[in-house]
């Protein structure tokens, strides 16, 4: 290769590398920062996200020129909570330091996301609207074998509130097997296994299922959901719903079976009074939605 061919070629080869290097680095700058930023998305374990209005929350975070700024918690039945912040550039990193504590968040294409103390916070200068789950209509005149099949919870409806029962909120998972009347239930509660034989029938467009498994005697601890005694119902969306309700009318009682959640009515009781807390017309009942599993 002649000399002036050698010369174009290095030349060419570090605009190239000049290039590859200005796009993998990526200058952040103050402006990019400041302003308000809203909470889209939030995780307890890294995995599974969800929007914190499921949770009834709205989280943003108010960045100032000054490198100072706050951080607003409001929660729907309480007061907001603001906690001042201090901020500043380091990198592609915005550095935030509230009560003593500094935590990185990593800023990326108009996202910045951060983990502080295992609570994964995903959020944008544009708030994303949250659309709550609306279950479908339940089935009227289902039949038996309509039950059957593999089915895992995807969401609870408790206490005014949608919470994903995989993201460890809730403290509760289920899959259930359902075979002509007879169910074999497994279920995580606060990293507890419990594994629950049950058998029942149709009663209206219900299916009504009680355990045949014999209790521990140290089975007597509080627990969200009984599984001595368990309603289904079949909705028209394809899910299957498990509820502590007397009935899935539309009018839905604002009390709860005494039996299934006396720890949470006994909860509102402590607090009633409590002018920090307004309980309204949050409906009690417990509501845990499942998907229906394809095996193949």
């Amino acid at each position: 290769m002649c000399k002036k061919m050698k010369l174009w070629a290095a030349g060419t080869l570090g605009v190239m590398l000049a290039g590859l290097g200005s796009v993998n680095v990526y200058a952040l700058d103050a402006k990019d920062v400041v302003g308000t930023w809203y909470v889209n998305g939030l995780s307890m374990d890294g995995e599974n996200t969800f929007h914190p209005e499921m949770m009834g929350m709205e989280i943003t975070f108010n960045f100032t020129e000054d490198g100072k700024g706050e951080m607003t918690n409001a929660m729907e039945y309480s007061d907001p909570e603001v906690e001042e912040m201090e901020w500043k550039i380091d990198g592609d990193k915005v550095l935030i330091t509230k009560n003593d504590e500094t935590v990185e968040g990593e800023y990326s294409d108009g996202t910045i996301s951060m983990d502080a103390d295992g609570m994964y916070f995903i959020m944008n200068q544009e708030k994303e609207e949250y659309e709550p789950y609306v279950p479908g209509n339940v089935v009227e005149e289902p039949k038996l074998e309509d039950f059957n099949g593999e089915w895992k919870s995807t969401l609870m409806d408790a206490f005014g509130m949608q919470m994903p029962t995989a993201a460890g909120l809730s403290d509760v998972e289920m899959t259930i097997s359902i075979s002509d009347g007879k169910a074999s239930l497994v279920m995580i509660e606060s990293a507890v296994e419990t594994k629950v034989d049950l058998e029942g029938d149709l009663e209206g467009n219900a299916l009504i299922l009680k355990s045949t498994t014999e209790k521990e005697e140290d089975s007597e601890s509080y627990t969200l959901v009984s599984t001595d005694v368990m309603k289904f119902y079949l909705l028209e969306d394809g899910n299957l719903c498990f509820t502590t309700e007397d009935s899935m009318d539309d009018e839905a009682s604002d009390t709860v079976d005494a039996t299934d959640t006396a720890d949470a009515t006994d909860a509102e009781e402590a607090l009633d009074g409590d002018d920090e807390y307004d309980f309204g017309d949050i409906d009690f009942t417990i509501k845990i939605y499942f998907e229906k599993l394809v095996v193949e």
